[in-house]
């Protein structure tokens, strides 16, 4: 009890210094020399990092009646102590534009008020909580936007912030070995092998226990790390090289056919559009073909359901998922425009149309994979067409960015292709497993999404007063 006791007043103690100090060193951010990495990138990066590594999985105190105490969410309330000093900030660095935060304020009401008719609190102890999964996938990462669009504004902290989750991502592709080899004594934290979460087990799961979104961690790493590479010199960039090696064999240990798509539409990208100052094919063409001539000489492999040989023919999932199609179509058609309710899915789906649609062979499988089919079913055509608006208009800034940012720097239309990757990368996973209960690819889409967002505003305000650059930005490279 007094360990108890001692651990809660510690995280208590640390929660409230921390953000004393952020909430002082926000106030001074932007009157600071810009050549150098700020203490608000540094948190925030860390919070992203814990969003992954150290959540309620991996501890939580949990506090009688109020909320769980972990190391994400101290560090969650730092990166909020930063936006309200900005509110009171005379040195404020608000971009003009407003697009896209009327829409997140509209869907964070529309959220709300499902959940005053539907309830905030499961129904039953094994479902998610309604206010959890608000809290993760839309509340925090809608904080990360403003965060991100307000903040992140010049190369070397969007740098850092970029280098955080490249060395994520390698991380868990070193992680993902040892996991795929049951190598298990060696992985890092622990609960990745907890037996009692079966789901994934036999993959590379990484923290989320889940492979996809393991998956997608690695990728928004990869790419990042694709975009620091010019950037780097000597052993560092020998390094680099090595790291990004680590995440071909990585992607395949994750056994998820979403993950691998994903990956194939990244190297895609990279190949066709992001433009280097080498011949590309030397980096990217000469693992496709690798990976081509690998698939050709185990074609026989791939039409197998055994994953571990490379098979990628399962009808078993295929034939799961279009019943919960089916079963979702059936649901949306009874309550349209509103829906059943925020994550009210599994418990409607398993109390009311289990009989009307059943899954074939299986018991468990009752989770929506769809995010937007199953946004549509809880939030109806309302909340669904507000999501999707905020979604469109984030890949109108790329576009803009794309056109309109310099062809050189760190800051460069290359960025802006590189957002448009993690933005479709989340957008196209989530056509496979619905991530709205996990916070760190929400946090990841949103950031992403209000650096664009930011940089859009910027831009926009570059032109109007023939600016030579983007405000904010440092006009060369650098390493960090």
């Amino acid at each position: 009890m007094n360990g108890m006791v001692a651990t809660l007043s510690l995280l208590i103690i640390s929660s409230i210094a921390v953000s004393v100090f952020f909430f002082y060193r926000s106030s001074r951010a932007y009157s600071q020399d810009e050549t150098r990495v700020s203490f608000l990138a540094v948190v925030f990066s860390l919070w992203l990092i814990a969003a992954a590594m150290w959540g309620p999985a991996f501890y939580a105190f949990r506090l009688a009646g109020l909320f769980d105490m972990t190391i994400e969410r101290i560090l969650f309330v730092a990166v909020i102590m930063t936006m309200l000093a900005g509110l009171f900030s005379k040195t404020s660095n608000v971009p003009a534009s407003r697009t896209i935060e009327p829409l997140l304020a509209l869907f964070c009401l529309i959220c709300l008020i499902s959940m005053t008719f539907h309830g905030f609190a499961a129904s039953s102890p094994k479902y998610l909580s309604p206010w959890h999964m608000f809290i993760n996938g839309y509340l925090f990462p809608f904080a990360a936007f403003l965060f991100a669009k307000k903040y992140l504004v010049t190369e070397r902290d969007l740098s850092f912030v970029f280098h955080a989750l490249f060395y994520l991502g390698a991380y868990l592709g070193i992680m993902a070995f040892f996991e795929f080899f049951s190598l298990r004594q060696y992985v890092y934290p622990q609960f990745i092998n907890d037996p009692k979460v079966w789901l994934h087990l036999d993959r590379a799961r990484g923290p989320f226990l889940n492979s996809a979104l393991n998956g997608f961690a690695m990728i928004i790493g990869f790419v990042c790390g694709i975009h620091l590479l010019p950037f780097k010199r000597g052993f560092g960039r020998l390094v680099h090289l090595l790291l990004l090696s680590v995440f071909f064999p990585a992607i395949f240990f994750t056994l998820t056919r979403s993950v691998y798509l994903c990956f194939l539409l990244t190297l895609g990208t990279l190949l066709l559009a992001y433009r280097t100052s080498f011949p590309k094919w030397k980096l990217l063409s000469i693992p496709l073909a690798i990976v081509l001539i690998l698939s050709i000489a185990n074609v026989h492999r791939l039409s197998s359901s055994d994953r571990r040989s490379g098979g990628v023919y399962q009808v078993q999932e295929v034939l799961i998922r279009e019943a919960l199609l089916r079963r979702s179509m059936v649901m949306i058609a009874d309550n349209p425009l509103f829906g059943l309710g925020l994550a009210q899915f599994v418990p409607a789906s398993v109390a009311k149309y289990r009989g009307l649609v059943p899954i074939p062979e299986s018991t468990a499988e009752e989770t929506q994979h769809h995010q937007l089919i199953g946004m549509t079913v809880e939030l109806g055509l309302v909340g669904v067409s507000v999501y999707l608006a905020i979604i469109v208009t984030l890949f109108r800034r790329v576009y803009s960015l794309y056109t309109g940012l310099p062809r050189a720097g760190f800051m460069d239309s290359n960025l802006a292709i590189l957002i448009g990757i993690c933005l479709s990368v989340y957008v196209l996973n989530n056509f496979f497993v619905d991530s709205s209960f996990q916070l760190f690819p929400n946090a990841v889409f949103l950031t992403f999404g209000g650096v664009a967002d930011g940089l859009y505003s910027r831009l926009g305000l570059m032109q109007a007063t023939n600016e030579p650059r983007v405000p904010g930005g440092l006009s060369s490279p650098h390493e960090a």
